[in-house]
Parts: structure tokens; C-alpha cells; sequence
């Protein structure tokens, strides 16, 4: 992606936020967010270009993501405790952010700037699986966690990164198609070493939305069941090389899941009993404030004064309910739910307002993924309003929406 409108530095620091959001991420986690958001903050100059305002007005998905996050930090002020409890509006500056790589897209929009981000998703999904290999092997780990992250955050990186790759076989042409079906298998695979049960679940509807769209087409069906292939494949060789153990985590989530419906208690599982008592504990905190909510930079004050006795020690830190559900109930209200639904319905509705052209599947697909992906995981972990994630499904929905399409469509 040639950013000629700022010049040559530019150009470069534009291919450094390409790199960091969707090559290292997987493994860079957080740091990652911090590193892509300095560097786009670097190009903001795009947002004073002529037309520039006329371009993202006519962008649904970019003025969701500011308004959003101008409710949410005016809802902060409103509910802060402290002056600097309004700043916690950072946790979501990614998606006012975007905008600059909407415009920069934009700009350079066509199959080139498309090829481009897709194949570097590739990329980054191929990177993920090898350190995740590299955690379990090299390091030793129980659970795949990349460098700055954790076993549920990577995964929640990867699956996005490898799904969204498959729609190259929409763009590109010949033999490489064939190879943009390994990613979400990588992806997959990664989620598996990660062991992580809550990026598991979102598998199965980005699976379905990749079967669809490839099936809609009569020249990409034949991917479906080269898709399918490689996963029983990849399945089989992950029993043979690191046992079945390995599938251990996530034969009981049905069973689980069953526990916590009939009973309300996850009975010997832990970790999902844990967050239950999350649960509980912001559902109280919500019917407290329903409305406006604790701010942000509450969580755990609210937590710790509710359920002392488990909460105590998260009083002024950056706790969360390991639900975006309830993050956003707890900080924000009614206001706050409102403001989940809408981030997770912009990219769709991005898509839609965006014409008909030859980059219309691709684009709708890889916007179907990243909505039903993180509304899936943000079910069982915090995904929305946490850093790594929040900055790869502004970046990605905005490079999607404004590089994926004709480049001689004249409107935004």
C-alpha cells in the first residue's frame, strides 16, 4: 500500500502499522496495539486532506466507531469518580483511529491494496502458529501464549487473521488460492495449542460463513472441501504428534455448557465458575447504575465494593468481567450495551452501504467474520475495550471497507 498522498516516510510508517496490526500481533499482543497506534497517530495528516471529510461521512462504519467512543467518553465524565477516569475513552482509541487507514486505503483502493492486506493476514496467521508450535515445543508450555499475551488472547487474534485470509481465493488468481485455505487451519490450529475453549466456539460460525461464501460461487466451491480435508488432516496429525490430549480441553464444553444452563454452576470447571461469579457480580453492579453505568476506570472498584470477599483486591485496577457483555453493562449502562451492539454491527453495516462491485464478497465476508467473531468471543473473555483486539477490528474492518473495492467506484 504506496502511501503517495504523505510521501515516502509516510509510505514506510504505513507499512509499519500494516506489519505490527496483522503480521506480529499474534505473538506481540499488546504491545502490538500499542506499537500500531503510535505509528498510525504518526499519519493522522490524511484526516486534513481535502475531501476527507466527505469521504468518511459517507463511511457508516467509521462514524459508528467515533460516535461511539464520543458517548462512551462522555458517559465516562459523567459517572467519573476522578478527573482522569474520563481517559479510559483510550481503551477504544483504535476505532476513531481507523479512519486514517480508511482515507489510506481509500486512496489506494483496488485488488493491489486488497492482495496486500489479505495476504499479510496470511502472513500473520502463518507467524502465529509457528511461535504457538514454538511455545509448546521450544518453551515448553502447557498452553501457546506468544511473547506479550496470553493463551486466550492469541487465539482471538488468529482466528480473525486466518478467516479473514480466505477470502483471497475471491482475489487472487491461479495456484495462490489454493494456498489461502492453510490459514484459518493455522488458525484453527492455534487456537488449539492456545487451548483456548473460548475462541474454540467462535470455530464453528466463521466455518459456516466461509462455507457459504465459498459455495455461493461455483468456481471457489471446491474449496469447501479442500478446506474441510485440511482440517481432518490437520486434526489427525495434531492426535498423532501431540496426542489426544491435546483435544482434552475442549471434549467438555458441551458438558459445561449443559451444567451452567440447567444449574446456573459449572460444577468441577474452575475457570468457568470463576467467571460466573464475574458474572453475578456485574449483573448487580448493572441493575445499580442501569442506565449510565460505573465508567471504565471502575470495573473493579464496583467489583470489590459488591463481593468483597472475592473481589477485595481488584479495587483500582484494571479489572475486567471477562465479558464484553458485561464490561460494557458495568461501565456504561443501557448506554454501554447499546454502544457493544453498535461496533459489532459497523462493520456489516459498513459493507453494505459500500456498492456492488467484484470486491463485494470478499468484503462482505471478511465483515460477517470479524462482527460474528467478536461477538462470539467476547461471550466468555473480554475482547472489545482490550487493547490487541479492539485495534486489529477497527484497523481490519477499515482497510476492508475502504482498500476491497473498485478503484474506479467515485464514492466512499
Amino acid at each position: 500500500m504506496r502511501l503517495t498522498v504523505l510521501g515516502g516516510t509516510a509510505s514506510a510508517i504505513g507499512w509499519g502499522v500494516l506489519f505490527v496490526a496483522l503480521v506480529v500481533s499474534p505473538i506481540l499482543g499488546s504491545a502490538s496495539s500499542v506499537f500500531a497506534l503510535a505509528l498510525t497517530l504518526c499519519l493522522t495528516p490524511v484526516l486534513v486532506q481535502p475531501g476527507a471529510l466527505a469521504k468518511l461521512l459517507d463511511a457508516p462504519a467509521q462514524l459508528v466507531f467515533a460516535g461511539v467512543v464520543a458517548v462512551l467518553t462522555t458517559s465516562y465524565a459523567i459517572t467519573a469518580r476522578e478527573a482522569t477516569d474520563v481517559l479510559f475513552f483510550a481503551n477504544f482509541l483504535a476505532m476513531p483511529l481507523s479512519a486514517v487507514l480508511y482515507l489510506i486505503a481509500f486512496e489506494r483502493r483496488g485488488a493491489g491494496t486488497a492482495l496486500i492486506v489479505l495476504r499479510l493476514c496470511a502472513l500473520g496467521t502463518a507467524v502465529g502458529l509457528g511461535f504457538a508450535l514454538y511455545d509448546v515445543f521450544g518453551r515448553g508450555l502447557d498452553r501457546a501464549m506468544g511473547l506479550i499475551g496470553n493463551p486466550n488472547l492469541m487465539p482471538r487474534i488468529a482466528l480473525p487473521l486466518g478467516f479473514a485470509a480466505l477470502a483471497g481465493v475471491f482475489v487472487d488468481m491461479g495456484w495462490r488460492r489454493w494456498l489461502y485455505c492453510l490459514a484459518p487451519v493455522a488458525a484453527i490450529a492455534t487456537t488449539f495449542l492456545c487451548g483456548s475453549r473460548g475462541a474454540f466456539l467462535a470455530i464453528p460460525p466463521m466455518a459456516l460463513l466461509a462455507a457459504i461464501f465459498l459455495w455461493q460461487n461455483t468456481a471457489t466451491r471446491a474449496f469447501v472441501t479442500v478446506g474441510a480435508l485440511l482440517c481432518v488432516a490437520g486434526a489427525a496429525a495434531g492426535a498423532i504428534y501431540l496426542g489426544p490430549s491435546i483435544f482434552d480441553r475442549f471434549a467438555g464444553i458441551a458438558q459445561v455448557v449443559g451444567d451452567v444452563l440447567q444449574s446456573g454452576r459449572a460444577g468441577a470447571d474452575g475457570s468457568t465458575q470463576e467467571r460466573l461469579v464475574m458474572y453475578a457480580t456485574g449483573f448487580e453492579a448493572f441493575q445499580r447504575a442501569p442506565w449510565l453505568g460505573w465508567g471504565w476506570a471502575n470495573l473493579g472498584n464496583i467489583a470489590a465494593e459488591l463481593n468483597p470477599d472475592v473481589f477485595a483486591s481488584q479495587a483500582g485496577t484494571a479489572f475486567m468481567y471477562h465479558s464484553d457483555a458485561v464490561n460494557f453493562a458495568v461501565a456504561g449502562g443501557v448506554v454501554g450495551l447499546a454502544a457493544l451492539a453498535a461496533l459489532l454491527l459497523a462493520p456489516v453495516l459498513g459493507a453494505g452501504r459500500a456498492p456492488r462491485d467484484s470486491f463485494f464478497a470478499a468484503r462482505l465476508y471478511i465483515c460477517l467474520v470479524l462482527s460474528v467473531g467478536f461477538a462470539i468471543f467476547g461471550i466468555t473473555d473480554s475482547t472489545l475495550g482490550y487493547d490487541a483486539p479492539t485495534t486489529l477490528y477497527a484497523f481490519l474492518t477499515a482497510m476492508v471497507l475502504g482498500g476491497f473495492r473498485h478503484p474506479t467506484v467515485p464514492t466512499a
